[in-house]
Order: structure tokens, then sequence, then C-alpha cells
């Protein structure tokens, strides 16, 4: 079976990896340069800042068997436990999810325009490059993109699914000279300045050679700002940095804009099928029924893309 995922995140890659080990055909379609979603890592000079997923916790089985592997391969390792523990990749997030990615067929550097479904039942995806033609689809990205991609199918989803809204972040980096001290676990999130969500230390994270600060804006802030110049938003974070931790020496900034990067709602099922159709919707924002947490997180990526896997197989049996 030919199986297309569109977006290389956490979701698509365990999607992938489990219907490749199914053994089907299947092929990852990624916009960006590089696979991981907001498992995101950029290089600054000689040290790396993650400037998506900070860290992931863990709740159920399922994942902490898969944690105990990436442990024992040391692909990831406790950053600290307060009180339970947040793990981390070795080397930034983002080369967990090029370990996990390695074995798959990935189209990197290619944007999907539409998708349709033709007489025969299979899913056509035309993208900048070419088009494929496909026997089922899942596809992970942002619920905004996916529903633009799939033109008049959306009127088939329901409304409440269409309804739901996300929330932009806005992530500084910042370069800085000589040692920074930032909070007892060298980060900070708690009781900041208004504005700020989190300041992390990728140094003292253990993913940087170079002392480089990720600074996390709230979800409010971000809404406010994000049609602002670059300049005067890396302006602002700065102060709101030296109002919270004082002077860091800042010798270069970047600016990170994450168009969809929570959604301020989700959906209580693990993924969700577009009709009768064989295209499925997977991500962060798609909760089993029984989640507890009630938010999207790295846990409910991982879940939802084994379970639009396991769910392609069984239906496949029938």
């Amino acid at each position: 079976m030919k199986i297309g995922i569109i977006g290389a995140g956490l979701s698509g890659i365990i999607a992938a990896r489990e219907l490749a080990r199914q053994g089907h055909d299947v092929e990852l379609i990624e916009k960006s340069r590089s696979v991981g979603g907001r498992l995101a890592t950029r290089r600054i000079g000689d040290g790396r800042a993650d400037h998506g997923a900070v860290y992931f916790t863990v709740r159920g089985e399922e994942l902490e068997r898969e944690v105990q592997s990436w442990m024992n391969a040391n692909w990831v390792q406790v950053w600290y436990a307060d009180p339970y523990p947040r793990y981390v990749a070795i080397n930034g997030m983002n080369a967990l999810a090029k370990r996990l990615s390695e074995d798959l067929t990935v189209q990197l550097n290619e944007r999907v325009e539409n998708v349709q479904v033709e007489e025969d039942g299979t899913v056509t995806v035309k993208t900048d490059v070419t088009t494929r033609s496909y026997d089922r689809l899942v596809m992970t990205a942002p619920l905004p993109q996916s529903f633009e991609l799939l033109g008049s199918l959306v009127d088939q989803i329901k409304p409440a699914l269409r309804r739901l809204i996300y929330s932009p972040t806005f992530v500084g980096l910042f370069e800085c000279a000589g040692d920074v001290q930032i909070g007892a676990d060298d980060i900070l999130d708690q009781e900041l300045v208004p504005g700020v969500l989190k300041i992390v230390d990728n140094r003292k994270k253990g993913i940087s050679a170079t002392p480089l600060v990720s600074v996390y804006m709230e979800e409010a802030w971000s809404e406010d700002w994000y049609e602002r110049p670059e300049a005067e938003t890396l302006a602002e974070i700065e102060r709101l940095v030296r109002e919270e931790v004082g002077d860091l020496g800042i010798q270069s900034r970047q600016l990170k804009r994450w168009r969809y990067a929570q959604a301020k709602d989700v959906w209580h099922e693990p993924f969700y099928q577009v009709s009768h159709h064989p295209i499925y919707l997977a991500g962060d924002v798609f909760l089993e029924a029984d989640d507890p947490s009630g938010r999207t997180r790295f846990e409910s990526a991982y879940l939802s893309g084994l379970r639009v896997a396991e769910t392609i197989e069984k239906n496949m049996d029938r």
C-alpha cells in the first residue's frame, strides 16, 4: 500500500515509522529543509538553541517504553525533574527527529498545493515539484494549513473541528557573552514579567557549547506583536529579558515566529478521518478521549501518529 504523509513533525514521523514497520510504502512530504516541525533547533555560531519544544514529559506507558529505548541509544536524557522528569534530546530536539526519521523516505523542500480524491479512491497530492498519488493520506500540518489544501473536501469535516483556533508564539534567540545565570534549573517559567513565558539557557541545558538563551513569549503578547517589524519586536523582547534577569551581555539576536504554535482548544479523538475518504488528520491537537492533561504536547503528537497508523493498518485487514 502506498501511503503519503504531509508534514514531517513528530506525528508524521511516528505514523511513518509504524506504517513502514508494517511493510507499507510510505513517503513523507515536508515543506521545510529539515524534518521535525516544532522539534526545532537552530545553529548559531558554535552553539545550538532549541526554539520549538523546550522539553517533553511522559504520562503513559507506551511513550515511556519508547523513551527508555531512546535513552539506551543515547538520543535523549533527563534535564531536570520537578517533580517528574523533563526529557531533552541530546544535541537539540531536532536531532531526535532526524534520528527517528533516518530510515524513512522524506521529500524535503516540497510544498503541497492541493489534495484531491480521484474516482478510483486514490488521493492525488499536487506539490510545487510534482504530483504524487497515494492509497491513503495522513495530514499532520496545523489544521488551518490542512484545511486550505483540502479545498471543497473541508465542507465534509465537522464544523467544531473547523472552528479550532491557533495562537502564534515568538521566540527570541540571544547569543550572550560569558556565563549566564538563569534560575535553579537553568530555566525560568514562573511569575515572569508580563509577556514572557519561559527563559532557557541552552548551554546549561546541555545542547550548546556557547551561551545561547531562548526566550519564549506568551500567546497574547505574540498575537499583539505579530505584525510588527522584526527589529522592533526583538528589541522589546530583549528589554523584557533585562527587566527579568538583568544584563546578559547579548552579542547577537534572532527571532522565530511560530504562526500555529498552540491550539486554543483540542479534539478529543487521536485523529480524524475526512468523511469516508482515505484521508486522515493527525497531530498534537488530537488527544485520546481519556487524556488527563487536556492540552497539546509532545506525547499527544506521538500518540496521534501511532493511533492513526494502527487504524490504517487495521482497516486494511478488513
